[in-house]
């Protein structure tokens, strides 16, 4: 029986509505959220129904309960050491029956899901299994229970899709719901399943695991690492560098907050036991700031920011000069930095020729040194400091050479600002943007998703949203988009028509 497709055709009598699905109903359009990339639909439009949405809500509910300890939902999630088939017990909260989402008798279900088979049980108050066959059950009612234990299933054997349960469950959105909801609906609409109404409270769980106990482990972890263990910075001493240098201590605007999980970082950096930090990340993550952050935090001066897609050479640590009626030899920042201490940041080191980074194996070493053109050799001088970024995987970037990667004592990923940094961020630079911060944070993120989803090649950042947000003063949201946000779809036309279309979801008068 080809359940997925049966489920666009059936909808509760009493009620079309999506029941906690943020207002979706049945056959709901939710293509400005979210399209499959293998969507077939004649339009290629994304839409909902009312049983795979209702399962998506009655799991969430059971996961938040399993992982959060939130809500009065009681049941247990159990899964076969091959993953190959779970159990699944879930006592539904009162208002599903009192709302008419399921029938008033329907206390409890009892699924067991494989890849090809559902067997499954409706039971009262008292346990007892509900009588007769399924048939007994309203169409909608044997699906609820197959969905949600087919999503159980999915959970443990799809990494997309549990990375997407448990983003919701700690984050609960319609764009999520819906990427779910289409997601899960396009991996199995061709897929035909053998259903059986049976009492299966029997099933013995001794060889699976239980997801309440081992989630015990990953929450205890969790907590763990969100545990502040440093609160104090380490800095270094005003006289650990040249006075002439200290005006290169970065000096922020008081809306760049250190993020607290880069403090540990400031103190290794402060205390020698961190020479190099790779940030890397996707564009407009942060990442050069972050090096900034991390030297105003310590008082650390950056005495040079070199771009390595434009003025890594081979003259990055000086070059020969005429002066006069001679030749003489100039070193650059890099060199001084090296020489009396300080800080250099190279961004988009993976752009750089190799050639051109060969010095950097030989001064990143224990006996850190460089050889400059002039013969000369250089000490590393204890207060040096190298900071580098990179994008992973754009064009034209190169994998870091082995060695030299080998040679960063940190290596820390940058994820994207939180929508209160970039709030922050909007409203200290552009004041009048105030009243529409939040629809530039809907579009941002609606853009993201759709890049993601479909792996293009263009990337939207928060430096956009402060563009679009400075030049609107002048001319308008919706006129300076045109010249602001539609221009990352690098004259993918179709793309341009897609930001429009979410753009004019919103008012900006």
């Amino acid at each position: 029986m080809n359940i997925f497709k049966m489920s666009y055709k059936i909808k509760r009598e009493n009620d079309d509505e999506i029941y906690k699905g943020f207002g979706f109903r049945h056959h709901s359009d939710a293509t400005q959220y979210y399209v499959h990339p293998n969507n077939q639909s004649f339009k290629g439009t994304t839409t909902l129904c009312q049983p795979i949405g209702e399962a998506l809500s009655l799991f969430s509910l059971l996961l938040t309960k399993l992982t959060a300890g939130r809500g009065d939902i009681e049941g247990d999630l159990y899964t076969s050491d091959d993953a190959s088939c779970v159990f699944l017990e879930i006592t539904l909260p009162a208002d599903w029956r009192a709302e008419g989402v399921v029938e008033p008798k329907v206390f409890t279900y009892r699924i067991i899901a494989s890849a090809d088979e559902l067997r499954f049980g409706a039971y009262s108050a008292n346990g007892a299994l509900l009588a007769g066959n399924m048939e007994h059950l309203h169409p909608l009612y044997k699906l609820l229970p197959c969905f949600t234990g087919l999503l159980a299933l999915e959970m443990q054997t799809n990494d997309d899709i549990k990375n997407l349960l448990f983003h919701y469950v700690e984050n609960p959105a319609a764009d999520t719901f819906v990427n779910i909801h289409e997601d899960f609906y396009q991996n199995h609409k061709a897929d035909d399943y053998e259903l059986s109404y049976e009492d299966v409270s029997g099933f013995d769980v001794t060889d699976c695991t239980a997801f309440s106990s081992s989630y015990a482990i990953i929450r205890d972890n969790r907590a763990a690492m969100k545990e502040e263990r440093l609160t104090k910075l380490v800095g270094f001493a005003p006289g650990d560098f040249k006075e002439e240098y200290r005006q290169f201590i970065p000096r922020l605007a008081p809306e760049f907050i250190l993020p607290p999980s880069l403090t540990s970082v400031c103190n290794a950096v402060a205390s020698g036991d961190v020479l190099a930090t790779l940030l890397h990340g996707p564009a407009g993550t942060g990442k050069t700031m972050s090096c900034k952050l991390i030297c105003q935090a310590i008082g650390l001066p950056i005495m040079d920011t070199v771009n390595c897609t434009e003025n890594l050479d081979e003259f990055v640590l000086g070059k020969f000069i005429p002066n006069e009626d001679r030749i003489i030899f100039r070193e650059s920042y890099v060199t001084n930095a090296i020489r009396y201490g300080g800080a250099v940041v190279f961004e988009e080191i993976n752009f750089a020729k190799p050639q051109y980074l060969a010095f950097l194996n030989s001064l990143l070493d224990d006996n850190g040194f460089v050889r400059l053109d002039n013969g000369e050799v250089v000490r590393r001088h204890p207060n040096f400091r190298f900071f580098a970024t990179m994008n992973l995987g754009y064009f034209g970037t190169r994998e870091l050479n082995q060695a030299l990667y080998n040679r960063f004592n940190s290596i820390v990923e940058v994820a994207a600002l939180s929508d209160e940094a970039i709030r922050r961020m909007l409203l200290a630079r552009v004041p009048e943007c105030g009243p529409v911060v939040e629809k530039l944070l809907g579009v941002y993120h609606k853009l993201k998703k759709k890049i993601e989803a479909e792996e293009l090649d263009v990337v939207i950042s928060p430096r956009n949203l402060e563009n679009w947000a400075r030049l609107a003063k002048y001319e308008g949201y919706l006129h300076a988009a045109e010249k602001t946000i539609l221009p990352i779809a690098k004259c993918d036309r179709a793309l341009e028509e897609t930001i429009r279309g979410i753009i004019i979801l919103y008012k900006w008068n």
